[in-house]
């Protein structure tokens, strides 16, 4: 049990980090997402979801993961709160 608690908190070394980076950047190229387009995409998702809940805009990350036979889209987002009564629109 101690082995696993200490396996979740431990530290990555410089050179796990540095994969981690490279894979990133590599998915980004052959996905062919500029930077611009990552952000009108961060700042679409900000926008939809403020219509439905209050959201640290400051908060939000828009990555890229890539699994053995897919590629997913994943946003983390701090919500403070959400909205009960929301109009249709």
């Amino acid at each position: 049990m101690l082995k696993a608690i200490q396996r979740f908190f431990r530290e990555r070394n410089s050179a796990e980090t540095a994969r981690k980076r490279l894979g990133v950047v590599l998915m980004h190229d052959r996905l062919d997402i500029s930077p611009d387009l990552l952000e009108a995409l961060k700042n679409d998702i900000i926008e939809v979801l403020s219509r439905y809940m209050e959201i640290d805009r400051n908060s939000i990350r828009v990555d890229f993961e890539e699994g053995k036979e897919y590629t997913a889209l994943v946003s983390n987002v701090q919500v403070k709160r959400v909205y009960r009564n929301v109009a249709a629109t």
